[in-house]
């Protein structure tokens, strides 16, 4: 696996990251990047862990510690302000 990678909006996507998915959601969750891997015709992927749960309707927090792969390209802010944001760069 690579540690650093650029998608194709030009975000630098790197180990040890923290994206939040978009605070419209009704689940917000906050996924640290743990590796970069080829998905061969798929694109590069993020292999990340679930490292919080936030439910906005119930206000519970929780640490499911799921493991995901998300492909780096959708790992950007939208002009919609939609996607994906980095949380904490490490």
């Amino acid at each position: 696996m690579t540690s650093a990678m650029t998608n194709r909006h030009g975000d630098e996507i790197r180990t040890g990251q923290l994206w939040a998915d978009d605070p419209r959601r009704t689940v917000i969750r906050t996924l640290r990047i743990d590796g970069l891997d080829d998905a061969g015709s798929l694109g590069a992927v993020a292999v990340c862990t679930v490292v919080q749960a936030h439910d906005t309707d119930t206000g519970e927090i929780t640490a499911p510690d799921r493991v995901v792969s998300i492909n780096i390209d959708r790992l950007h802010t939208t002009a919609a302000g939609k996607g994906y944001r980095l949380a904490e760069s490490r």
